[in-house]
């Protein structure tokens, strides 16, 4: 895959990677690009979506949630689509499609296991730490139980201290973009293999940069930037069968 730096799609299957940093770090940027690539190579995604940013080629966009949920997780499931659940609105009937829908992938899942990916974007607000929700422990539980699934999980948040430590410390591939305040250099501190000094790059790096840790190694990568030119479909059009 060309993430603006080669790496192979199979070392990200069935793992869970973070994609974290500061606003305008350019951690969206990359978890676009990865979830662009991924799509290419064949692997679907379930984006959870909370700005109604993201965009991919044959996508099933949900922006309604008078849908089926089933109907949907079987497009994933049977026929590799990618979903997106625009959670843009934010109300109380987004929340409970989304813990219905996340519900049915994981039941479903257990059928098919299909290799795909869970992303979750601004994942403190999903997952956080010290709460409980319906939605975050069902996410919680497709992140600890979902590799024997086929499920692989993506979380993107610019708030890394506030994510739930439980699903964050599962992470096997880490995407670290620039932080400066004192708490999340402390996270990265108990993530990365370095002494203490060394992790004060990270306040250092461009937009763009960031630090990529997987297998025991760390390395400085800079990400290529996303271009939205992906052709959009309506839900409305996906579920007619």
């Amino acid at each position: 895959m060309d993430l603006g730096f080669e790496v192979n799609s199979e070392d990200f299957v069935r793992k869970c990677i973070a994609i974290l940093g500061i606003r305008g770090s350019g951690k969206s940027n990359t978890a676009k690009i990865l979830s662009e690539e991924l799509n290419k190579e064949g692997y679907p995604l379930i984006i959870i979506d909370p700005d109604g940013e993201y965009r991919l080629s044959n996508e099933i966009r949900i922006d309604k949630f008078n849908v089926d949920e089933e109907i949907i997780v079987k497009k994933v499931l049977e026929e590799g689509r990618s979903a997106i659940i625009d959670m843009n609105d934010w109300t109380d009937e987004s929340f409970k499609f989304l813990f219905k829908f996340l519900d049915t992938f994981w039941n479903m899942s257990k059928i098919y296991r299909k290799n795909v990916f869970l992303l979750v974007e601004e994942a403190h607000e999903f997952i956080p730490q010290g709460e409980k929700t319906k939605i975050s422990e069902e996410i919680t539980r497709i992140a600890l139980r979902g590799r024997k699934r086929g499920i692989g999980m993506i979380m993107v948040s610019q708030r890394s201290a506030k994510v739930n430590k439980d699903v964050l410390t599962q992470s096997e591939i880490y995407f670290l973009h620039k932080v400066v305040h004192p708490i999340d250099l402390k996270v990265y501190r108990e993530i990365l293999p370095w002494k203490s000094k060394e992790v004060e790059i990270v306040k250092t790096l461009d937009v763009g940069e960031a630090l990529f840790y997987f297998n025991g190694k760390v390395e400085k990568v800079k990400v290529r930037k996303f271009e939205d030119e992906v052709q959009q479909f309506s839900i409305k059009n996906e579920v007619s069968i």
